[in-house]
């Protein structure tokens, strides 16, 4: 199997268990207080306008992307507009964060991430020698991928507690799946239509929409920081 296929079995392994544990122990992960909209259009128009403003920014191109620190002050730029929407919220339930035991979270989100990686080496081509794998990344690369992926979760977080609160569960997940479609257009534009990209695309939705949804289920996204940060880890080695 090769190494992206280890990937997405790490992914799918801490779906899958996210999942289990949502069923059995619901109590076990933190949940944030319930989230109200008093507004859910008007709410969803500033949001919008401000992922319009990022989109924008990105255009720019502030800093080259060569150096990691410059990109990552590149992507915390771009999303400026949306951490700025998220912060005028004042609330941590608008981001699915508890207001307590932040720390468990963490901590069970970084139990989530070593069956990942366990998951990765026992079907990845590496798993003879992990330590060798792992061998090559940078502690710079480290602490951007984690600043990284905390602000993508902060987004995300806005986004499905917004969409859940003000419409539904479902429209959320479906909001997400559209997106990720929406990301794939370019190569699609570029290689055209085959059944490998059809493939893969349906198994990035089903994974990402697995792990968003028990996300939604846990009313809490501090645990899934841990796990996107070692999920990019391992896809910037497998590249």
């Amino acid at each position: 199997m090769t190494q992206y296929l280890g990937i997405i079995t790490a992914c799918g392994a801490v779906a899958v268990l996210a999942w289990l544990v949502c069923l059995l122990y619901p109590r076990l992960v933190p949940a944030a207080a319930r989230y109200t909209v008093d507004h859910p259009w008007q709410q969803a128009g500033l949001f919008a306008l401000a992922i319009a403003f990022s989109i924008a920014i990105s255009r720019l191109q502030l800093f080259p992307d060569e150096d990691a620190f410059l990109a990552l002050l590149n992507r915390i730029i771009i999303l400026a507009p949306v951490l700025a929407y998220v912060v005028s919220r004042r609330s941590r339930a608008a981001v699915l964060i508890p207001r307590k035991q932040v720390l468990r979270s963490l901590l069970i989100g970084f139990a989530f991430a070593l069956l990942g990686l366990a998951a990765f080496f026992l079907s990845a081509a590496t798993a003879d020698d992990p330590l060798a794998y792992v061998q090559g990344v940078q502690v710079s690369t480290t602490i951007t991928i984690l600043l990284r992926t905390m602000v993508h979760c902060v987004v995300a977080g806005a986004f499905l507690a917004l969409v859940a609160a003000g419409w539904s569960i479902r429209t959320a997940l479906t909001l997400a799946a559209l997106a990720i479609t929406a990301t794939q257009i370019p190569g699609l534009l570029e290689d055209g239509f085959t059944a490998a990209w059809l493939g893969l695309l349906v198994t990035h939705i089903a994974l990402v929409v697995g792990l968003l949804s028990a996300v939604l289920a846990t009313r809490n996204i501090a645990w899934l920081w841990p796990v996107l940060a070692v999920l990019n880890l391992l896809q910037l080695n497998a590249g």
